[in-house]
């Protein structure tokens, strides 16, 4: 989990462990939670189970299955799925061009400028005569999220993609290959902790090896103070520790 690349107070990573995928592991992640996620198409992100949160929905995920039609073509041209990744890589550009202060001021500017480009990739959809097989698949797919993905005009921090959360657990799933054969689960939680420290760590601009150094320093020292001192953003943290 990690905050928003805009409009948060701090930036966070936070890493949790769990054996499986199931249902209750998302229960316990949201919790009493009452705002806004932004997640891939895993169903266990139930809007039944969950009718207090409001979902985003990846436009990442959407176009990656048109991506992978278009990869397959020996030639592209006059492809549906070609037409279909360029009005979505329209709207990709389009909310790079967006102005605005805050959040209020963001979900303002995609109903103006943003919207009618949403709206011509999904009134394209509906043109295609009985897609078959992939394209199907990435048509319902498009679809089944459109509700979700239209809350960018409700939310201003929800971002039209999940890649942020996907590049922080990029170090994670490599050393996941390393520890194919590992079986301790207090290793793995550890492992959490400590991955959640270097990315927010790395987030907020800090030298890690700097950073581990003060953190040790002042537990190894006994000093009786509040966590707050240990937080990447605390201004003594940062003043030692930045790169």
């Amino acid at each position: 989990m990690r905050t928003t690349e805009e409009f948060s107070n701090h930036q966070i990573v936070v890493f949790n462990y769990s054996s499986s995928r199931k249902q209750e592991n998302i229960s316990n992640l949201v919790g009493a939670y009452t705002g806004a996620i932004m997640c891939d198409g895993y169903n266990a992100y139930s809007s039944e189970m969950y009718p207090q949160i409001t979902y985003g929905s990846c436009l990442v995920h959407i176009r990656r299955h048109f991506v992978e039609i278009v990869k397959s073509l020996k030639q592209g041209r006059g492809s549906y799925a070609v037409r279909a990744v360029e009005l979505l890589n329209r709207i990709f550009k389009e909310e790079k061009k967006l102005e605005y202060q805050n959040a209020e001021e963001k979900v303002l500017k995609r109903k103006l400028h943003l919207k009618k480009y949403v709206d011509e990739f999904y009134d394209f959809l509906d043109t295609i005569p009985n897609p078959s097989s992939k394209l199907k698949k990435a048509v319902e797919y498009a679809k089944k999220f459109q509700p979700r993905l239209e809350n960018i005009y409700k939310i201003g921090e929800l971002p039209l993609s999940n890649n942020p959360i996907e590049q922080v657990i990029r170090l994670s799933t490599l050393v996941r290959k390393n520890s194919l054969f590992a079986r301790c689960v207090d290793g793995a939680k550890a492992s959490g902790i400590f991955y959640s420290l270097v990315q927010t760590a790395k987030l907020n601009g800090l030298d890690i090896f700097k950073y581990f150094n003060y953190i040790f320093s002042l537990l190894e020292k006994r000093e009786n103070v509040k966590v707050g001192a240990y937080l990447p953003w605390n201004s003594k943290v940062k003043e030692i520790c930045t790169k």
